[in-house]
């Protein structure tokens, strides 16, 4: 609930920031997908219990708001809900025994400020550079899971919030807008039963996403 009330409080000033700005402001509602994402893995006593790689579709819904500050440079507060792909079964073998384990997966509710330069070309495209930094609230925890010999045990996780940060460009025309963006999402995982375990547990990815201008 806390975390809920706190994307409200988010959502909150990104509105306020950009429908109370005068002149020179608009909206970039944008939709995008996860490609080479990965995960930290997690490695113990020479035994990599989870792998980095993912398997699924991960990605992301996202309002910015921006307040053009010169010809060039506008600035901006963004919001976004990002799911991200599940991470795919990792093949263990330990003193003769096969495991495969996965999960320990996680969501996100990052607040960013954005900084976008523009190139103003003579041109109706218009390319783009843009760097994001905030925080997110990470939430809904996947389990992790271990299978040997057809049967399941799984333990319930925590994870920890963290700094967000990505780094790309992208393009527009005629209002509509496609990104491609660099980004990471920091966060720490662990039981919820205190077994002594925490470990980083980032989120990386390239975004490519699609959206759409509105001009205020």
């Amino acid at each position: 609930m806390k975390k809920v009330l706190l994307g409200l409080m988010a959502l909150s000033a990104l509105s306020a920031v950009s429908f109370a700005a005068q002149g020179d402001t608009y909206l970039n509602a944008r939709f995008g997908g996860d490609f080479g994402a990965k995960y930290d893995d997690y490695s113990n006593g020479g035994v990599t219990w989870l792998g980095d790689k993912t398997d699924g579709f991960g990605g992301e819904l996202a309002l910015e708001g921006y307040k053009s500050l010169t010809d060039n440079f506008d600035l901006g507060l963004g919001l976004a809900y990002q799911f991200h792909a599940d991470r795919d079964t990792q093949d263990v073998n330990v003193n003769g025994y096969q495991y495969e384990t996965s999960g320990v997966e996680y969501d996100s509710i990052p607040v960013y400020l954005i900084a976008k330069y523009n190139f103003n070309l003579n041109s109706e495209i218009k390319p783009y550079l843009k760097a994001n930094f905030g925080y997110s609230f990470n939430f809904n925890p996947s389990d992790y899971e271990e299978k040997r010999d057809g049967v399941s045990d799984k333990d319930k996780m925590n994870v920890d919030d963290g700094l967000y940060g990505a780094l790309g460009g992208g393009l527009e025309y005629m209002n509509f807008t496609v990104d491609l963006m660099y980004a990471i999402t920091k966060a720490g995982s662990g039981w919820k039963k205190d077994y002594g375990w925490k470990k980083d547990n980032d989120y990386e990815r390239f975004v490519l996403s699609a959206g759409y201008r509105f001009d205020l």
